[in-house]
């Protein structure tokens, strides 16, 4: 079971660095800019990210910084407290994102279609069971 996961944990990692490289941002960059498109807007802060990303605060405000650079997304005062500052994608910002989901989308379309139809609700059924497990315990390599 430990090859098939690292097979596939691999072989999703060189997707998603072929595939965002194509979009002209680093994987860090998509991850932010994916999770910020999820949040209702405003509602965003650098503190909340760096939870949601499980990164710390100074790595999530340099890639931040990167995005504000580029102009796909923008920094504002909260008009509720004026010491945070809430996260919004800017239009370019949103064109880029739904760029990612559409390519997204049809790659995980075509990896189905690879797939004998009467095949396909087991495997969403073990990816489920498979996700939850995950959620239930921490760990990695080191003990």
């Amino acid at each position: 079971m430990r090859q098939l996961i690292d097979e596939l944990a691999h072989t999703l990692q060189l997707l998603e660095k072929s595939e965002v490289g194509c979009c002209g941002i680093t994987l860090s960059q998509c991850h932010l800019l994916l999770e910020v498109s999820r949040r209702k807007e405003g509602e965003t802060s650098l503190s909340e990210l760096a939870a949601a990303l499980k990164l710390d605060l100074s790595t999530v405000s340099q890639v931040a910084d990167g995005l504000v650079r580029r102009g796909l997304l923008k920094r504002e005062a909260d008009p509720k407290d004026r010491r945070r500052l809430a996260l919004f994608l800017t239009t370019a910002g949103r064109e880029l994102v739904e760029t990612i989901n559409r390519g997204m989308n049809e790659y995980v379309k075509e990896i189905f279609r690879q797939i004998p139809t009467e095949k396909r609700r087991t495997v969403l059924e073990g990816l489920d069971l498979l996700v939850e497990a995950t959620k239930k315990i921490k760990g990695g390599c080191c003990p």
